[in-house]
Parts: structure tokens; C-alpha cells; sequence
């Protein structure tokens, strides 16, 4: 039976079920926060923003989402480094991949070659160092 508050192994201390999910609440509003930015951009009539701003914004939003749901929700934070060094490599990987197919289909045909082969590389790049090297996981204890 659940109780409104719970012991933490080991050190005695009281964790609030409260405390425990306003974590969970705060990612899924951040979340909606982004998902209405998302949304909005398909108004054209509204925004009149350039192709490769679209892109670049729904981009991030696309990579910081993964990790959010990732890093909350699939308890990610809570593991062993291996599998977020795992998770990170999985995005570096799909992330070019994925506008490979996207410019091969002839989405964005007006861009600079150049552009393209940043656009592919770089936020790979940026994401693979940034979080596998700052964002580690836990000490993967077992709970």
C-alpha cells in the first residue's frame, strides 16, 4: 500500500510523494511548453520565418524533447553512464541519417551545400559532446 511519504534507503530520510513529482509535472509542462512552440510554427501566416530557421528550431526541439522524456520519464538520469553514453550515440547516429533522407527526398533544395553538411554535422556534434560528457547518469547502484 502506498504511503504519502517514503523512506530513502539507507540514509533514514523522508522523501514527500509531492516533492517526488513536481519533477515529473515540471518536465511535462516544459514539454507542452515546447510542443506549443512546435505547433505554432506551422502557421506560416502568423510567423513568416525562414526554411532553415524552421528547421533549426523544431531540430532542437525535436533533440531536447528525446532527452527530457528520456532522461525523466525512461529514468535515464538514474542509470548507469553506459546507457545515456548509449542514448547519446543513438541521436548522433539518427540525427544525420535522418536529413539525409530529408534533403535525398528533396526537402530544402535551395540550401547551400555547405549549410547542409554543417546543418548534418555539427549539432551531432555539439549534443554528442555536450551530453555524454556533462549529462553522465547515475552511479548505477542497483534500487
Amino acid at each position: 500500500m502506498a504511503t504519502t511519504d517514503q523512506r530513502t534507503e539507507g540514509t533514514g530520510e523522508t522523501t514527500s510523494w509531492v516533492k517526488q513529482d513536481s519533477k515529473y509535472i515540471k518536465t511535462a509542462l516544459v514539454l507542452a511548453v515546447f510542443t506549443g512552440i512546435e505547433v505554432f510554427t506551422y502557421f506560416e501566416s502568423v510567423h513568416h520565418a525562414p526554411d532553415w530557421l524552421l528547421v533549426l528550431t523544431l531540430s532542437f526541439l525535436m533533440a531536447t524533447k528525446f532527452f527530457l522524456v528520456a532522461a525523466i520519464f525512461m529514468h535515464l538520469r538514474d542509470d548507469n553512464a553506459v546507457f545515456t553514453k548509449m542514448m547519446v550515440m543513438g541521436l548522433c547516429i539518427a540525427w544525420p541519417v535522418y536529413f539525409v533522407m530529408a534533403f535525398a527526398f528533396g526537402f530544402l533544395p535551395n540550401w547551400n551545400p555547405i549549410l547542409k553538411v554543417l546543418f548534418l554535422l555539427l549539432p551531432p556534434a555539439i549534443t554528442g559532446f555536450w551530453l555524454g560528457y556533462s549529462f553522465k547518469g547515475g552511479t548505477g547502484s542497483d534500487h
